[in-house]
């Protein structure tokens, strides 16, 4: 009994000296790691922005972005730091934008995606493609940018994220001209086709037009799987017709195919505005 107690007094000093040690270890290279870890970002930021003077930081949505600015005070452009749901963690990365909004670089911060498959995100074969892509471009999965097959769950992840980040550097710090939105109450009555990139492919619907309003949207063709595209249909078809709008929520089971109606009837909205641009403004 006696030797027993000796044993587990010896086994608690063992761990907590451990511990101890361990805190000790921690606590003298944490500083080291910071600060190889600035210095990291710091040459990221040289590299991206050669004309760099300074920066200041600002938070929106949860995100930081760093303004860069040359010597005179002019805005470079930005770096935005973020973190999107990998398969197996959260993806930290940076993305820089000149002030134009143009990508310039896609930099992987951290990560633990699986070795072999899920760090292809750090590779050029998927981080080339961002680069020269705008803040108003859509970013469509397949026509724009592509995911990596085996590595599906985390480049569709840091597709996504990319794109959310582009809207938010935008609308918070990037002052560009957007594509007015059309006027639906100005375009002529019919009927309208137009296609959209969904998921798997094509989405294309038909589109009625009458009294200035969208009265119907039927899709006509299609590659999605029949499940996901309900779950679209449901969600976006009547913010469409009840909102008369094309600014809706597409986040949901199937984002893609809902992303890919949207774009459709976009197509044959704009068909119904250069049918309306031939007659001479006439209906």
């Amino acid at each position: 009994m006696r030797d027993l107690t000796r044993l587990i007094v010896t086994l608690v000093a063992v761990t907590v000296a451990a511990a101890v040690l361990l805190g000790g270890v921690d606590l003298i290279t944490a500083p080291a790691i910071a600060a190889r870890q600035e210095e990291d970002y710091r040459n990221a930021l040289e590299e991206y922005f050669p004309g760099m003077a300074e920066y200041s930081s600002e938070s929106l949505d949860e995100e930081t972005f760093d303004l860069v600015y040359d010597a005179g005070g002019e805005l470079l452009g930005v770096m935005a730091s973020a973190a999107a749901q990998g398969y197996d963690d959260l993806i930290s990365y940076n993305l820089a934008l000149d002030k134009e909004g143009t990508i310039l670089g896609l930099r992987i911060v951290e990560h633990s995606e699986t070795q072999g498959v899920g760090d292809v995100i750090e590779k050029p074969i998927f981080q080339d493609q961002f680069l020269g892509k705008n803040c108003l471009d859509p970013l469509q999965i397949g026509e724009d940018v592509d995911t990596v097959s085996g590595a599906t769950i985390s480049t569709r992840a840091m597709i996504d994220s990319v794109r959310q980040l582009l809207t938010v550097a935008a609308d918070g710090f990037l002052d560009l001209e957007k594509e007015e939105p059309i006027d639906i109450t100005a375009l002529p009555d019919g009927t309208y086709r137009g296609s959209g990139k969904g998921y798997a492919g094509k989405i294309r619907v038909e589109v009625t037009l009458k009294g200035g309003k969208i009265k119907a949207i039927e899709i006509i063709k299609h590659e999605e799987k029949d499940t996901y595209l309900a779950e679209a249909v449901a969600l976006v078809k009547p913010q469409i017709i009840d909102g008369q709008t094309l600014e809706v929520d597409t986040e949901t089971g199937a984002t893609d195919s809902a992303a890919g109606i949207v774009s459709a009837v976009e197509s044959a909205l704009k068909k119904a505005l250069k049918s309306k641009e031939e007659k001479g403004g006439e209906k």
